[in-house]
C-alpha cells in the first residue's frame, strides 16, 4: 500500500516523539520496516523538509551522472547517497544506475517523472504519434458527421419525391 508524506510524516512523529516501537507501526500502517528506517534517519538528517516538498526537486543530468559514478565506484551505496541528499526513496538512485548500466549514458537526461524520460528521439516519435491519434480521431469524427449530413440530405430528398 501506498501511503502519502504525510502518513509517513505521522508515522516517524509517531516513532520519535510518542516512542511507538517500529513494529507496532510497520503493522498499523501495513508499511516496510526497512522503509520505515530510512524515512526515520532521513527526517533525523533533513528534518520535514523531503517530505514537505518531494515533488519540486529536479535533478539535472550532471548531478545524476555523479551519482552514478559515485554509487558505481562503490565510494557510497545508493541508501547512503539518497539520504545525503535528501531523496524520499534510495530507490531513484538504483534506477539511475540501472538506466545508465542498460543504456548508456545517453539516456540519462533531465526529467520530470517517468512519461517524459525517454531519448529526444523516443519523444520526438511519441509526439508525432500522438498527433497522427488525435488527428484520426478527428477525422473519423467528420466522417460520421458528414455520413449522418448525407444520410439526412437522402431522406430528405426521398420525402420530397413522394409528394
Amino acid at each position: 500500500m501506498k501511503l502519502t508524506m504525510d502518513t509517513k510524516l505521522k508515522m516517524i512523529k509517531e516513532y520519535l516523539d510518542e516512542q511507538v516501537p517500529m513494529t507496532k507501526l510497520v503493522k498499523k500502517y501495513n508499511y516496510d520496516l526497512a522503509k520505515l528506517k530510512y524515512l526515520v534517519k532521513l527526517y533525523q538528517l533533513h528534518g520535514e523538509t523531503p517530505f514537505v516538498y518531494q515533488d519540486k526537486r529536479i535533478y539535472t543530468r550532471e548531478e545524476k551522472l555523479e551519482a552514478i559514478k559515485i554509487v558505481m565506484t562503490n565510494q557510497k551505496s545508493a541508501r547512503q547517497l539518497a539520504l545525503e541528499k535528501g531523496m524520499p526513496s534510495p530507490h531513484v538512485i538504483q534506477d539511475w544506475v540501472e538506466k545508465f548500466k542498460k543504456d548508456g549514458a545517453d539516456s540519462i537526461q533531465i526529467s520530470r517523472g517517468r512519461k517524459r524520460y525517454r531519448l529526444h528521439a523516443d519523444r520526438q516519435k511519441y509526439l508525432a504519434n500522438k498527433e497522427l491519434r488525435e488527428r484520426l480521431a478527428y477525422l473519423e469524427a467528420e466522417n460520421a458527421y458528414l455520413k449522418k449530413a448525407y444520410s439526412l440530405i437522402q431522406e430528405k430528398s426521398r420525402r420530397t419525391k413522394k409528394k
